[in-house]
C-alpha cells in the first residue's frame, strides 16, 4: 500500500494571537478505497473451464483497471455553517489505494463528501456543489453513453472538530458497476458482428444521503471485449503485445451505474447476420446490479442470432427477427 502525507493548513493565524481557536484544530484525516469485488476470483467461478480461459483471461484484463482498489485522484470537500456552504476543498492527483491529509480545520461540525476517480471520467459530472445536500454525480441529459472509463469511488463521513478527536478515518466505496454478456457463437455461422446497450441503471447519485436516482433512462453501450491469447494479465497492462486469437466466443461489457431494487433490468443484444438480417434479443434479469460489482452473464447463439442465457434461471429472454422490411415479430421462447 503507497501511502502519501500532505501537510495542509487552510486557516492562517498570529503566532501571538491567545485566540486558538481562530487557528483551528491540527487533525489527521486517513482515506483508503474499499473494492468489494474480487475480480479475478469472480472471473474463475463464473468462466471456470478450459475453453473459457482466453475469455477469462481477456475480460479480466478489460475490467482491471475499472474494478481497482487505486484512486487515480480525489476530491475532497468540507462543509458547515448554518448555509451548509462549502469551506474547504482539496484536490489532489494520488495513484494510491490509500492517502493521508493533515489539515487544519477551525472548530466547526463538517460534513466531509469525497469522490475518487472522477478527473478522467467525463461522461459522470459533479454538480450541487456549493452545498453538501445538493452535491450530485450526475450522468447530465445524455440518453446513450459509452462505457465509463473509471470506477468512480465517493464517501460522506459527519466531523466534529473539537479539542478531543484528531484522527478521522473515512473509507471510499465504488458507486459504478459492471456488466459482461459472453456469448458462444458457435452455432451461427452467418454472424458478421454483436452490438448492443444496457437499460435499467441509475442515471444521478446523491453523495450525503448515498441514494441513486433513476428519473431519467439512459442506455449504456456495450463495448467489445478484444480475446485475446495473453494470459499474462501484467504483461498486457504495461503494453506488451498479445495476439488476438479465433474463439467461439464474442464478449461485450459496459462500465454503468447500479440499477434499481425490485425492479428488472435489461441487456438488449442485436445479432447482425449476413444478407442484411438482424435478431435482436431482449435480456431481462431481476436480480439488481449492485455497485461495487460486476455481473456476468454466460449465452449461447443460434444459428439464427437468437441468444439464449445459459442455465441462467433469473435471466429472461425475448426475441425479435428483421430479415426482411416490415416483417420483425417477437418469439416466445
Amino acid at each position: 500500500m503507497f501511502f502519501i502525507l500532505l501537510p495542509l493548513v487552510f486557516t492562517a493565524c498570529s503566532i501571538i494571537d491567545d485566540d486558538l481557536t481562530l487557528c483551528g484544530e491540527e487533525l489527521v484525516v486517513n482515506y483508503q478505497m474499499q473494492l468489494q469485488t474480487q475480480l479475478s476470483l469472480q472471473l474463475q467461478a463464473e468462466l471456470s473451464a478450459e475453453k473459457d480461459s482466453f475469455v477469462r483471461h481477456s475480460l479480466d484484463r478489460w475490467l482491471a483497471p475499472i474494478m481497482t482498489d487505486q484512486a487515480e485522484d480525489v476530491d475532497l470537500r468540507f462543509y458547515a455553517g448554518d448555509n451548509d456552504e462549502l469551506q474547504h476543498q482539496i484536490k489532489e492527483v494520488v495513484n494510491a489505494n490509500r492517502t493521508s491529509y493533515t489539515i487544519k480545520l477551525p472548530k466547526e461540525n463538517y460534513m466531509h463528501l469525497a469522490i475518487a476517480n472522477i478527473a478522467s471520467n467525463r461522461q459522470v459530472q459533479i454538480s450541487g456543489e456549493k452545498h453538501s445536500e445538493t452535491l450530485n454525480l450526475s450522468l447530465g441529459n445524455n440518453q446513450t453513453i459509452n462505457t465509463l472509463p473509471t470506477g468512480v469511488f465517493t464517501a460522506r463521513l459527519p466531523m466534529v472538530v473539537d479539542d478531543t478527536t484528531k484522527l478521522f478515518e473515512v473509507k471510499l466505496y465504488m458507486v459504478t458497476s459492471a456488466v459482461a454478456i459472453v456469448i458462444d457463437t458457435t452455432s451461427c455461422t452467418d454472424l458478421r458482428i454483436v452490438s448492443g446497450y444496457m437499460a435499467g441503471a441509475a442515471n444521478a447519485f446523491s453523495i450525503k444521503d448515498s441514494i441513486f436516482r433513476y428519473d431519467k433512462p439512459c442506455r449504456f453501450i456495450t463495448e467489445q471485449v478484444p480475446i485475446t491469447a495473453s494470459h499474462d494479465n501484467v504483461a498486457a497492462r504495461s503494453g506488451a503485445k498479445s495476439t488476438v486469437v479465433s474463439q467461439p466466443y464474442t464478449c461485450h461489457a459496459t462500465v454503468c451505474m447500479p440499477t434499481e431494487d425490485n425492479r428488472p433490468w435489461e441487456v438488449v443484444m442485436t445479432a447482425n447476420l449476413t444478407e442484411n438480417r438482424h435478431t435482436t434479443t431482449t435480456l431481462t434479469i431481476k436480480e439488481p446490479l449492485r455497485a461495487g460489482t460486476v455481473r456476468v452473464i454466460k449465452c449461447n447463439m443460434d444459428s439464427n442470432g437468437k441468444i439464449v442465457p445459459e442455465q441462467d434461471s433469473e435471466v429472461g429472454a425475448s426475441v425479435e427477427l428483421d430479415w426482411n422490411e416490415g416483417s420483425g415479430h417477437d418469439i416466445e421462447l
